[in-house]
């Protein structure tokens, strides 16, 4: 008699622990949403979960790379409920088109260079991966000295900029700085689309 008695508390009260973690992901992936943001000469549009509040902001700064200028867009997604969450996406456009600004290795650099101003130490780890349909670099690593996971991705943006006579394709580049956890960063990565609007 006892052996049943427990045995209807116990079953149900497993089969109550295996339904609520399948629950949970099923409201996440139900709470998932496509939003655009503008961010100045471009539209970034990406997968968020709902249930993710977020405060964004756009910023534009300009510099010289050699013979090159350079003007930089940032879209900066910051937690509403924790502030060591931020997602920002960096388009940066060259004025002359040079090919090894988007090759594997520049990009790499660049990826590692972002980790390292983020005060990431240790082991970086930098892989190839294909980003909007372009090949790119994904890079992670943990920052100091409390070990949180950073994470960038690198990859070619389709840019053309408007000139006396004319458009003219020539070089962008798209960078995502993440502290956000992996899931989120990993869902952004893989659904992000940056488009050129003016």
């Amino acid at each position: 008699m006892k052996d049943r008695y427990w045995a209807k508390l116990f079953f149900p009260g497993l089969a109550l622990l295996l339904i609520v973690p399948a629950q949970g992901s099923l409201m996440d992936e139900l709470a998932i949403t496509r939003a655009t943001e503008p961010c100045n000469k471009w539209n970034v549009s990406f997968n968020w979960s709902e249930m993710d509040d977020y405060v964004s902001s756009v910023s534009h700064a300009d510099s010289a790379s050699g013979k090159a200028t350079v003007a930089t867009d940032t879209l900066t997604l910051a937690s509403a409920s924790d502030k060591t969450k931020v997602l920002k996406v960096s388009i940066t456009m060259y004025t002359r088109s040079d090919a090894s600004l988007a090759n594997r290795s520049s990009m790499a650099s660049l990826a590692d260079t972002t980790l390292v101003k983020s005060k990431v130490c240790g082991e970086i780890n930098v892989m190839d991966r294909q980003i909007d349909g372009q090949a790119g670099v994904f890079a992670r690593g943990l920052k100091c000295p409390l070990k949180e996971p950073v994470y960038v991705a690198v990859y070619p943006v389709e840019y053309y900029r408007d000139r006396p006579g004319g458009v003219l394709a020539s070089d962008a580049l798209g960078l995502i700085l993440s502290t956000y956890d992996q899931q989120a960063t990993e869902r952004f990565i893989n659904s992000v689309k940056i488009e050129q609007v003016k």
